[in-house]
């Protein structure tokens, strides 16, 4: 196999600064936005020390997460609601130290997309979710089995309708459409014989099971290969096949890097991820350390999703808003938490943004630049992290919040208007009492904050 060119490692100096900007970008891309000390503490230690930090495990955290669930569910929170289990999910997200692990989360729960819409049983939808954290950067071979089998699926695609009598193709469609292959590498005689593979596979309750006697065991012909092929083995056969790595690896390509990847870069990312044996985790520590990663091409290209956005601007600023009022947001803004709008998932990009969904982001920003900031419980936005409370020039104080919330790149221009509105309000020029007044200079902070927030540019990412 050729080297790789695209995906070869980034070298500091050589292919461009491991700066600020490019900490924060990597930081953003891998989880939800990033603090002033995350990094400092990236750029001290280096792409590949970074990079390598993001895979770490937590089994403490992870350990509250289950403990906190155990003990407010049924007694504080009814995890049966759909509003609840959506609120467990942003307050992971809100709280983990390993964001990586929940941004894939999110992005295989596009992937492999059920909604509790016709699911109905919110614990199945749980019990999905916690599935695909677990293996999240793991082999896809692993996750594509386990989702295969599991009872959210199973419901949401028809598979436990599926007999040796009357076969159900949904599943074994979308199998080969959406989760593997992708079209144009698959025949309909693929499709049928998927479907009777499949055949018997139903669940109990919240375990999965196999009714032998309404299994088709009988010989299938699949992607040119024969035999008495059960679910197994076609989800075995299906990972072999290059174009599987392929459309993965393009998936993945689209979420973490940018919305349009040429051809070159697809094939080499294709051909990278076969390399990695599907290998989730060695295939992104490839890609995040990549030149390709850190070019023009990837930086600020992507329309940020709502829970990009949220999440991202909640973890950067240090607000503290509730996970139900987030979760709300996110749905007001396009994007429902176990509730995809087809089996395709979100679309994404230019579909997050229309009037309403827009509306709902700029009623969001507003929101965080209104939180108190002296608050000890509650909701709050503490900016002392964020800017000295003593720092009295404008033009700095706007220079700080563009740094942290837009990597620098805002034009003179607006910056001069954002530094114009720190110093006035609604009685005019305030340029003295911005200068000596450290309450009225917060509030003009969190107000320019919100101002950011409201900006195209923050909704890239």
């Amino acid at each position: 196999m050729p080297p790789f060119v695209q995906l070869s490692p980034f070298v500091p100096g050589k292919d461009g600064a491991w700066d600020e900007r490019a900490a924060r970008h990597l930081l953003r891309r891998a989880g939800f936005g990033s603090t002033k000390a995350d990094v400092d503490r990236a750029v001290k230690q280096g792409v590949s020390a970074t990079v390598e930090r993001l895979f770490a495990e937590t089994p403490e955290q992870e350990a509250e997460f289950q403990d906190t669930f155990q003990r407010i569910s049924g007694q504080f929170a009814d995890f049966s609601d759909a509003a609840q289990l959506q609120a467990w999910w942003v307050y992971r997200m809100l709280r983990t130290r390993t964001p990586l692990r929940e941004k894939l989360t999110l992005f295989w729960h596009s992937h492999f997309a059920t909604s509790y819409n016709k699911v109905e049983e919110i614990s199945l939808m749980h019990q999905q979710c916690e599935t695909m954290r677990k293996l999240a950067w793991g082999d896809f071979r692993d996750l594509l089995h386990a989702i295969s089998r599991d009872p959210a699926m199973l419901v949401y695609l028809d598979g436990e309708t599926n007999t040796r009598e009357n076969p159900n193709e949904n599943f074994g469609r979308e199998l080969l459409e959406l989760f593997t292959l992708g079209r144009g590498n698959y025949q309909e005689s693929d499709v049928r014989a998927a479907s009777r593979a499949f055949s018997g596979w139903g669940r109990d309750g919240e375990k999965f099971v196999f009714t032998a006697d309404q299994h088709d065991d009988g010989p299938k012909e699949f992607l040119g290969k024969k035999g008495n092929f059960d679910g197994g083995d076609i989800l075995d056969i299906l990972i072999k096949q290059p174009a599987t790595a392929r459309f993965v690896a393009r998936k993945l390509l689209m979420f973490f890097t940018c919305p349009e990847p040429s051809e070159e870069v697809v094939s080499e990312t294709g051909a990278a991820f076969a390399e990695a044996r599907l290998n989730v985790k060695g295939f992104l520590r490839q890609v995040f350390c990549s030149k390709f990663f850190y070019s023009d091409a990837c930086r600020r290209t992507r329309i940020a999703s709502p829970t990009e956005f949220a999440i991202g601007a909640c973890r950067t600023l240090g607000a503290r808003l509730t996970a139900q009022d987030v979760r709300q947001n996110l749905t007001d803004m396009g994007q429902e938490l176990f509730a995809p709008p087809n089996v395709k998932g979100w679309d994404g990009e230019k579909k997050w943004i229309n009037s309403a969904t827009w509306a709902a982001r700029l009623a969001l920003a507003k929101k965080v630049a209104e939180l108190p900031q002296e608050s000890t419980l509650g909701a709050r936005m503490d900016l002392g992290p964020l800017v000295a409370k003593e720092e009295s020039d404008p033009a700095k104080v706007v220079d700080v919040l563009v740094d942290l919330l837009l990597d620098g790149q805002l034009t003179a221009e607006k910056r001069s208007e954002l530094a114009e509105f720190l110093i006035t309000n609604d009685e005019g020029d305030k340029r003295d009492q911005f200068g000596q007044d450290a309450d009225f200079r917060r509030q003009q902070v969190g107000a320019v904050v919100g101002l950011i927030l409201s900006l195209p540019e923050y909704h890239t990412c």
